[in-house]
């Protein structure tokens, strides 16, 4: 079990790190994407429920053991855990961001999503903050371990398939910090997301490179019994958080993956998600200029006067992506 109201810990060892805030090789969607994703245009998502994989929105629970992405089964010493939600990668994913909401439990100083990871003791939110500790997991296998400043933080792992061969170097985000503006980990190597913005819950969007060969990108949490050593202790944990993610690739060309609602009257907004959407220039309505918003995962659109019932359609710098069905006006 986690100790309870326990404000510092034994450091570890594991403090070397080869991913500097910033680095990675600057590519043209990712650049386009930095220069769109700002606090002004950051909006609060209301989703609170688990939606398709399509939508781009995922659940992460607080026993979601992150070092058991790519496993069959949880590596936790005692068993404790699950195995973390999986996001399939398109074959040229260059960056994602991400955004985080919803949750069903709040609880202190949580405003939003927020989990505890000692049994009640604290709650906090998806920068770890009102956690009892700082965490010094382990590597396990294949994945390499991970340090972060608070426990309880969303944290990811790319994969290309089945873990295999020695983990990577084990990052310190004591050392990098959270606040970086992006971020390149390696494949196998955990990293933090938090909750994506470079301060808590303010801030500019942290935009993460997609390593060479990722398939796949899972996402979790980082826990070990007495916030070091092996991942181990998931049984204690509770609560869950909603991500919103968006997925930019190396073609820049944007496509239209799901909207939500599907039918709606004039005024009502509708959700849009897809790739390389984030630098939206226009937003029609079976071709009716509508205004919108975009946000650091999605862009909110409004039903325009005059539109009819047809396809939807998005203009970023690199073209034009239509929907594949029609968005129905109702009367």
């Amino acid at each position: 079990m986690h100790s309870a109201g326990t404000n510092s810990r034994t450091r570890g060892s594991f403090n070397t790190f080869n991913v500097r805030p910033g680095s990675g090789p600057r590519k043209r969607a990712a650049m386009a994407v930095r220069s769109a994703l700002t606090l002004a245009v950051l909006f609060a998502l209301t989703l609170a429920v688990v939606t398709p994989a399509w939508a781009q929105t995922t659940k992460v629970n607080a026993n979601a053991e992150v070092s058991g992405g790519g496993y069959t089964k949880v590596t936790t010493s005692d068993g404790s855990g699950k195995l973390p939600p999986k996001i399939q990668l398109p074959a040229d994913a260059t960056t994602v961001v991400f955004a985080i909401a919803g949750g069903s439990k709040v609880k202190g100083r949580c405003t939003g999503p927020c989990v505890t990871v000692n049994g009640g003791g604290n709650y906090n939110d998806a920068d770890g903050i009102g956690s009892a500790s700082g965490e010094n997991v382990a590597a396990d296998q294949s994945i390499s371990g991970i340090q972060t400043p608070n426990a309880g933080s969303v944290v990811g792992v790319f994969e290309s398939g089945p873990p295999s061969g020695t983990a990577p170097a084990t990052l310190n985000f004591d050392t990098i910090g959270t606040n970086f503006s992006s971020l390149s980990p390696l494949i196998q190597q955990l990293f933090f997301i938090g909750d994506g913005l470079t301060g808590d819950g303010t801030g500019d969007v942290q935009v993460f490179d997609v390593p060479t060969g990722a398939k796949y990108l899972y996402l979790g949490l980082a826990d070990a019994c007495g916030y070091n050593g092996t991942p181990s202790c998931y049984g204690d944990n509770s609560g869950d958080f909603v991500v919103s993610y968006a997925i930019s690739t190396a073609s820049g060309s944007p496509d239209i993956t799901h909207f939500s609602p599907t039918s709606g009257k004039v005024g009502s907004t509708v959700k849009i998600w897809g790739y390389n959407l984030l630098t939206a220039t226009g937003v029609t309505f079976n071709g009716v200029s509508a205004s919108f918003k975009v946000g650091s995962t999605l862009i909110s659109a409004v039903v325009p006067a005059g539109a009819t019932t047809g396809p939807i359609e998005v203009t970023t710098p690199d073209g034009t992506a239509q929907s594949k069905g029609e968005f129905t006006v109702k009367p």
